[in-house]
């Protein structure tokens, strides 16, 4: 099952990132209608963790950079619509 992960740090937001796509996140999916999908800034992909595993996760991460969590939700990915987005600059 594939889950999503949505955030709010308020520094160390290249830190963070490295470190969750060393846990296997991505920000960006391959898509039908588009080729690439691009998440917003602060949300990645996950092709096999729970919810619950996601948010642990990022909790321990944050924990790990000494950065405070500030916001954050977890879901399963299922039954989404996107707009593809943009590769950030």
């Amino acid at each position: 099952m594939a889950s999503i992960v949505t955030y709010d740090i308020p520094s160390k937001h290249v830190e963070f990132k490295k470190e969750m796509f060393a846990l296997g996140y991505k920000d960006q999916i391959s898509g039908k209608t588009c080729k690439i999908i691009y998440f917003p800034n602060t949300t990645l992909y996950h092709p096999t963790n729970t919810a619950y595993t996601a948010r642990v996760e990022v909790q321990k991460v944050c924990k790990k950079l000494n950065v405070e969590l500030e916001r954050c939700i977890a879901t399963i990915w299922e039954d989404w619509s996107a707009i593809c987005g943009e590769p950030f600059k």
